[in-house]
């Protein structure tokens, strides 16, 4: 059976036209774009007011020859060299040999201490409340401790003297030789060995506990999505819980490589605040240039090249963390 009917449809005569051409953009201002700049400005001046002259200081004293602690507090007197600094510190083959120690030491710190926190935070994600309570409460401990403690401590384990290490070596191998060992007489074992564990030690803290927040964002329901595909551990932590925590790990390695790469005050006190040539990284050499031997413009090169490499290595990591940015949007 149908149904007809005469009736038509008419068109409301309040009815507007339809609209035509593109939608109007509003303004900058009107959109309210501007406050999250406006909110950040005053950051930004703080900053800029802070470094502004330091920074200007350290590269005007790379153009002059100060070598004299009367120079650096009477500016006027010293005289510009050009870029004899320059040649100087990059003349030098002591300066390369702590350039490619540092480089070496910064990569083991790096790779070692974000393995090792990777590696806590999961088990931390693991474990009941009160053994996770127990065990952040440990971490904020050490994290409180300055570096320059810890440095002084691990130099009186480690110590040939009475080392609770070579004792505790000693008693797990019964070997008499381990008793009076000296860690640090080989400079290699001292550096990568010994300093390693100080600087890895006080970094664990902060990298575990930001670690372990960040496998907390992880979807539980994507996790027991891929158990019910299939996967193991292992592809289940690659595939799921990696591209959810890559935004941190960037973050932690960045700062990671900032802080290893100018250490000083764990090898300073390791070496009871006079490093041998072998225990030099950047951060020690500088000190020894420009505090010990008062050489100020070399001390300030020195400073321009550590700040040229650490931003060159920076960009990068901002590159990538605004890729991972843009492709989640």
């Amino acid at each position: 059976m149908s149904v007809t009917t005469n009736e038509t449809v008419t068109r409301s005569e309040n009815q507007g036209p339809a609209p035509t051409g593109k939608p109007q953009r509003r303004g900058f201002f009107a959109a309210g774009h501007y406050i999250p700049y406006t909110l950040l400005l005053p950051a930004v001046v703080v900053l800029a007011g802070v470094l502004a002259y330091p920074l200007y200081r350290l590269i005007d004293l790379a153009f002059q020859n100060v070598n004299k602690y009367a120079l650096l507090v009477h500016p006027e007197r010293a005289k510009y060299v050009g870029f004899d600094g320059f040649s100087r510190v990059f003349g030098d083959s002591e300066f390369w040999e702590v350039v490619l120690r540092s480089i070496y030491f910064t990569a083991e710190l790096v790779i070692l201490s974000m393995v090792l926190s990777m590696a806590l935070a999961l088990l931390l994600n693991r474990v009941s409340n009160w053994v996770r309570v127990t065990v952040i409460t440990v971490m904020m401990f050490v994290w409180s401790i300055p570096a320059l403690v810890n440095g002084q401590v691990f130099r009186w384990l480690f110590s040939p003297q009475g080392g609770v290490v070579d004792y505790i070596a000693y008693l797990v191998t019964g070997d008499e030789s381990w008793k009076n060992y000296d860690w640090f007489a080989d400079a290699h074992v001292g550096l990568y060995v010994v300093g390693a564990a100080v600087v890895i030690w006080g970094a664990l803290p902060f990298l575990v506990l930001g670690l372990y927040a960040a496998l907390t964002q992880v979807p539980k329901e994507l996790m027991e999505a891929a158990k019910l595909d299939g996967a193991n551990s292992f592809q289940a932590f690659r595939n799921v819980t990696l591209p959810v925590i890559r935004p941190f790990l960037m973050i932690s390695t960045a700062l990671s490589f900032i802080w290893d790469f100018q250490v000083f005050a764990q090898i300073f006190a390791l070496r009871n605040t006079s490093p041998e040539p072998g225990y030099r990284t950047i951060g020690t050499y500088l000190y020894m240039q420009g505090i010990v031997a008062s050489r100020y413009s070399e001390a300030s090169v020195i400073s321009i090249a550590m700040i040229v490499m650490m931003l060159a290595v920076l960009v990068y990591y901002i590159r990538q963390m605004l890729k991972i940015g843009a492709n989640e949007r």
